[in-house]
């Protein structure tokens, strides 16, 4: 009996996919497990090595640092011509006055200050004008932050991604008990989240350029499957005709997006053709 268990257990060590995270959401894929040929690890926003000798490795730790790291991932963007917010930084106050009256077109638009290690709408602050910019940045280490030109756009979804394109998206739809000063940003807790299959859903008509660009995002920052954040204009003009193209941005790379039951099952069934990507290059 003992020698049976021990064997399982060598043959789950060696074949088994190993989940390196901290999320909770996560159990599926460890409590599920996935065999592959060689031991293989797939990280989830974690940056742990582990003493596993494994073959393959499913986002490297240099990706999970440039994903979770805002200011690095606004750089390779930029570096990679990736479509996103048109962003600054700032040492000192003077600096941030005059960059912000700048990006935010004397104050006609909004800036976004980001804490570089915020996560799911942490340290993320909408600021309006001048007034709110001076009292937010008192006592602030202004080098943790990076800002953003705020784009008034109806629509936000969330693609997870491989190289190889699109395997599961959702839109991100906010409640409609969320006060008013919640309105500007989605999350866990003000929004609902539509499956492509509902009628809601309503796809941009320029999806596939929106994929294309979630993929560049993704090599950009190295990783190898991981969520992206995309907002997107309305489907319709203000005088109600349908557009033939919408604008939008990426929003931001997740390393270790929340997951649910469904988003857990596909990725499970993705993982093996990354294995396959990896050893066959």
């Amino acid at each position: 009996m003992n020698n049976n268990k021990n064997k399982a257990n060598k043959a789950w060590t060696k074949r088994s996919v190993h989940i390196f995270s901290r999320h909770s959401t996560h159990d599926y894929l460890r409590e599920n497990k996935i065999f592959l040929p060689k031991l293989t690890v797939l990280r989830l926003g974690s940056t742990t090595n582990g003493a596993l000798n494994y073959s393959v490795e499913i986002n490297s730790v240099e990706s999970i640092k440039n994903s979770a790291n805002k200011l690095l991932m606004k750089q390779l963007f930029q570096t990679n011509n990736v479509k996103t917010a048109d962003w600054f930084t700032a040492n000192d106050t003077t600096s941030l006055q005059d960059k912000a009256e700048e990006y935010s077109n004397n104050w006609e638009r909004y800036i976004v200050a980001k804490h570089v290690y915020g996560s799911r709408g942490t340290g993320n602050t909408l600021i309006k004008n001048e007034d709110e910019l001076s009292s937010w940045m008192q006592g602030k280490d202004l080098t943790k932050y990076i800002f953003e030109r705020f784009y008034n756009m109806s629509r936000e979804y969330r693609l997870h991604v491989t190289k190889d394109g699109c395997f599961y998206t959702c839109r991100k739809v906010i409640k409609s008990d969320t006060p008013q000063d919640k309105r500007w940003y989605r999350n866990d807790s003000n929004s609902s989240w539509l499956v492509e299959e509902n009628p809601k859903f309503d796809k941009p008509v320029n999806w596939n350029n929106i994929v294309e660009e979630c993929v560049k995002a993704l090599k950009a920052v190295k990783l190898d499957i991981g969520a992206i954040d995309v907002k997107v204009q309305s489907a319709k003009t203000e005088n109600g005709t349908p557009r033939t193209e919408c604008d939008f941005i990426i929003l931001e790379t997740n390393s270790a997006p929340s997951f649910g039951d469904r988003t857990a099952k596909e990725y499970a069934k993705v993982l093996p053709k990354i294995y396959n990507s990896k050893i066959n290059v």
